[in-house]
C-alpha cells in the first residue's frame, strides 16, 4: 500500500519537473526572440539615420523654402550643401524673402549676380553644427549675446528675446529663430523669418 502511495508522487513531481523545464526553455527562447527583436530596432534605427536627408534635400522637399532653394541651386553652395560636413543653415522661409522688396530678390536670382547672391547666402551658414541649446549657453555665458561666424567671415549676434533667439545682422536687421534643430545628414537647420545680410 504504501508504495503505491508514493508512486503518484513520483509521477506528480515529474510532470512538475517536466513543466519547469519547458517554462525554462519557453523563458529562453523568448529572451532570445526580444534579442533579435532589439537588434532589429537598432538597425532600424541606423538605417533610418543613414537615410536623413542632405541639408538642400530638405529643403527642396519642403515649399516653405522654394526661394531659399532657388537662391542656393543659382549659387555653387549648392554643392556644399548636398556634401558631407558639419554645417548649420538658418535657413529664411519664404516670408523671410518676401520682406524684401520683390525687384530685388527677382534681381539676386538671376545668374549673373550669384556672386552677390552666393554673400547673402553665406551669412546664414555656420562651418560647424550648433544647436540651439549651444547658442543659448553661449548667449549665457556671455552676458546676453554671442557673435556667431559664418562661412563667409560676416558675424551675426545672438540675443535672446523672451525663450527665442534672436539673430542680428551687420546692417542691424533682425530675426527670430523659428523652429530648431532639424537634423540634417550634413547638419542641422534652424528656420528663421529674416534674411541676414552682409555688412556693405
Amino acid at each position: 500500500m504504501k508504495i503505491r502511495n508514493v508512486l503518484p508522487v513520483f509521477t506528480l513531481s515529474g510532470l512538475l519537473l517536466i513543466t519547469a523545464c519547458s517554462e525554462t526553455k519557453n523563458d529562453r527562447t523568448t529572451q532570445e526572440e526580444n534579442d533579435k527583436l532589439i537588434a532589429q530596432n537598432v538597425a532600424s534605427s541606423e538605417t533610418i539615420k543613414e537615410k536623413l536627408p542632405t541639408i538642400l534635400e530638405f529643403a527642396s522637399m519642403d515649399k516653405g523654402f522654394s526661394t531659399l532653394t532657388s537662391a542656393i541651386k543659382v549659387t555653387e553652395l549648392a554643392k556644399s550643401l548636398e556634401d558631407k560636413g558639419s554645417f548649420t543653415i538658418f535657413a529664411p522661409v519664404n516670408l523671410a524673402f518676401d520682406k524684401l522688396n520683390p525687384t530685388t530678390v527677382e534681381k539676386l536670382l538671376k545668374q549673373e549676380n550669384k556672386e552677390q547672391l552666393k554673400t547673402i547666402l553665406s551669412c546664414h551658414i555656420i562651418p560647424s553644427v550648433i544647436t540651439k541649446e549651444d547658442i543659448v549657453i553661449a548667449i549665457n555665458e556671455g552676458n546676453g549675446s554671442v557673435k556667431l561666424k559664418t562661412i563667409g567671415g560676416a558675424l551675426l549676434t545672438a540675443t535672446m528675446k523672451g525663450d527665442r533667439v534672436f539673430l542680428i545682422d551687420q546692417m542691424g536687421n533682425g530675426g527670430h529663430l523659428v523652429t530648431t534643430d532639424v537634423k540634417a545628414s550634413n547638419g542641422l537647420i534652424h528656420t528663421i523669418d529674416a534674411v541676414m545680410m552682409p555688412k556693405k
